[in-house]
Parts: structure tokens; sequence; C-alpha cells
């Protein structure tokens, strides 16, 4: 069985995505609306985000367009954290800025995290979830 493209996790008021390999448009359509329907319940109070970035691979430019319209939508659904888990990879983190590229609101936090034991602290510290919560 083929390893998925994304993981999307809930933990309270935190949305964990890592993303993983090529994806394309269908990929990109299917991580949206899957995303959307995740964080439907708490969209109504400040969430936070944790992309990890760490195994994306460069994609057809094709996906940029429908992920900056979904990182607009967060904005306007109260995203107010953002913790990056950055590639070691140049290109990947290149198109990562290209399908994020919609205007940051003020209030937004943009931070890069180490991994995911630092993301969890930034959070903690920011009150998203419990100092007990596991990951």
């Amino acid at each position: 069985m083929a390893k998925k493209a994304f993981q999307l996790t809930l933990q309270h008021k935190v949305l964990w995505v890592a993303a993983d390999g090529l994806w394309t448009l269908s990929t990109a359509q299917d991580y949206v609306k899957t995303f959307r329907e995740l964080v439907s319940p708490i969209m109504h109070e400040p969430w936070a985000i944790v992309l990890d970035i760490r195994g994306w691979q460069v994609s057809p430019a094709e996906v940029f367009a429908l992920l900056v319209e979904n990182t607009h939508w967060s904005y306007q659904h109260n995203l107010h954290h953002v913790e990056t888990i950055c590639a070691d990879n140049a290109m990947v983190m290149w198109q990562f800025a290209k399908a994020t590229l919609a205007e940051k609101p003020a209030h937004l936090v943009s931070q890069i995290a180490l991994d995911e034991f630092s993301a969890k602290q930034s959070l903690i510290t920011a009150g998203y979830i419990q100092a007990n919560s596991l990951v």
C-alpha cells in the first residue's frame, strides 16, 4: 500500500500536518477538502497549525494556487498561529513559500520549529494545547 501524501491530525485547537512526497492537483484537492473538514469544529475561535514539510517533495506548480487559496481561507477562519518544521531542501522551501503566499493578518504568529517537540512547546506556551497532551 502506498504511503499517503499527507497526514492530518486535529489535537485540541491544533491541526498537525505532515506533507510527504510529490503532490498532484488531485492530492492538493483532497488535502484541502480533508483540511477544511477537520478544522470546521474549531474555526470559530483562534486555532493553530503545525506544518511538517520535511518529507514533501518538489511538486508541479499547478498545486500552488489551490494551496495559496487554502492559506487565505485559513486566515479568514481564525488561524492565528503557525509552526513550520522546515525541509532541508532549498527547492522545497521555495515551493512552500510559493504555496503559502497569501497576505498574512496582523495577528498571525508564524515561527520555525526544529521538530515536533519544539513546535509543541511553542503551542503549550501560546495556550493551544495542554502540557500533558500527547502528539
